[in-house]
């Protein structure tokens, strides 16, 4: 499922960006001459051209870009890319003037010939089945939504996943017998300060910085240190306890992390709550399961012959 998910959003992305290269010049690459979409004039020689239908936002020679397209053009490149932002008066004039100089570029293209080159058109056919098929995913999973009843079952049932990893700031004192560890333990318990006397009595190469062993992940530095340390509270001196090098002895210095956020809570470095993300990547999976679905169906009522014993 994780897979055909992961194909689907890649398959999105790509043919959105496609899209957004210029579908309509690619309409006008793949219609008859003289047909039009909405009203239709004369260019110099005779040669029918095609006015598309809304407010003129600019003519570049007999071709126009409505206002409409521009600003639909806009929404989809700020949804698919929302660090873009095309708010202002002069990002709109300079986002204008890249249509009107990629028209240009088509126009004379166009006058050269280049559209008849069978690369081209063969380029061009690629990106129709492009466009389609993503004119096709949009419809299918049109209308899809993501109740909240479902948001919240997903994260009773996976909350612990969105806690932030627990940092643990450690300290030892490792002791060559569990004697010598004991004496170790009561003079701590009776005040003596544990960097000090790690740095006096520890046999671990982390002595000379008062056993020190910064942050401690989930196994480090062996796992009975670390299922030991998680148990203690900031400030806390554990028991002793038996490990690779002799007897030893912890303390917590500092603890974060591990915290289950609440569905109300942004997640790191995003400004999506923890709600957000869920309802999100539910409607992904649907939308997902929608296209598997419909291409599965596809696959069964098609005719299809593989021969694989072509391939090299």
């Amino acid at each position: 499922m994780v897979k055909n998910f992961k194909a689907f959003f890649l398959f999105i992305v790509f043919v959105s960006l496609a899209a957004l290269a210029g579908c309509d010049m690619i309409q006008s690459a793949f219609q008859a001459p003289g047909k039009t979409t909405a009203s239709q004039g004369s260019a110099p020689g005779g040669q029918e051209v095609s006015f598309p239908s809304g407010t003129v936002l600019a003519k570049v020679n007999n071709d126009v870009i409505t206002l409409e397209s521009f600003d639909e053009k806009i929404k989809n490149l700020q949804m698919l890319s929302p660090d873009i932002k095309i708010n202002t008066l002069d990002a709109k004039k300079a986002y204008l003037n890249d249509l009107v100089t990629q028209e240009l570029i088509f126009q004379e293209a166009r006058a050269r010939g280049i559209d008849k080159k069978k690369d081209v058109r063969d380029a061009l056919d690629e990106f129709k089945k492009s466009v389609m098929a993503r004119q096709l995913i949009l419809d299918e999973t049109k209308g899809l939504t993501v109740e909240s009843s479902e948001v919240e079952a997903f994260y009773n049932q996976y909350k612990k996943e969105f806690a932030a990893p627990e940092e643990i700031h450690a300290r030892e004192i490792v002791a060559p017998t569990e004697a010598a560890a004991k004496d170790i333990l009561i003079s701590l318990l009776q005040g003596g300060d544990f960097a000090a006397t790690a740095k006096e009595k520890s046999v671990s190469p982390s002595a000379p910085k008062g056993g020190d062993l910064g942050t401690v992940k989930k196994g480090e530095p062996f796992a009975k240190f670390y299922d030991v340390v998680s148990t203690l509270e900031a400030g806390q001196v554990s028991q002793i306890f038996n490990g690779p090098n002799g007897f030893y002895i912890a303390k917590v210095e500092e603890k974060k992390g591990g915290t289950i956020p609440q569905l109300t809570d942004k997640m790191p470095n995003s400004d999506l709550t923890v709600y957000d993300q869920i309802k999100n990547g539910l409607l992904q999976r649907k939308q997902a399961q929608r296209i598997q679905d419909l291409t599965d169906k596809l696959k069964r009522e098609a005719k299809i012959e593989i021969k694989d014993d072509l391939l090299r």
